[in-house]
């Protein structure tokens, strides 16, 4: 066993999108991950009574790297147009993948 340490790849990250809380954060990391994308929450939320008027200072963000930012993007926007052209009311419900029919007898046989 050699005593030179191990040399890692340093990863650049670039934020691919911003949102209001931690919990809508982590479910946007699990959708990227389930597509083979590394992300993760980069916090820059400021606590300070009364709440300052700054987006930069309220900012929780998805982060991926910097290589697979444009691949991220793709795959958020597809989400959100998928979400878009969805029917609403119809029996159809929204997953990662995109639509899926719902079983109107409930007997999961579809």
């Amino acid at each position: 066993m050699s005593d030179e340490p191990s040399e890692t790849p340093v990863l650049d990250w670039s934020a691919v999108t911003s949102v209001g809380n931690e919990a809508e954060a982590t479910f946007i990391v699990g959708f990227l991950e389930s597509r083979g994308i590394p992300a993760r929450i980069v916090d820059k939320s400021f606590t300070q009574n009364p709440v300052p008027n700054d987006e930069d200072l309220a900012a929780i963000e998805v982060a991926v790297p910097a290589g697979r930012l444009e691949e991220a993007a793709a795959a958020l926007q597809k989400r959100e147009t998928d979400f878009a052209d969805s029917t609403e009311g119809e029996a159809t419900l929204m997953t990662d993948e995109g639509p899926a029919e719902i079983d109107p007898t409930g007997d999961g046989s579809n």
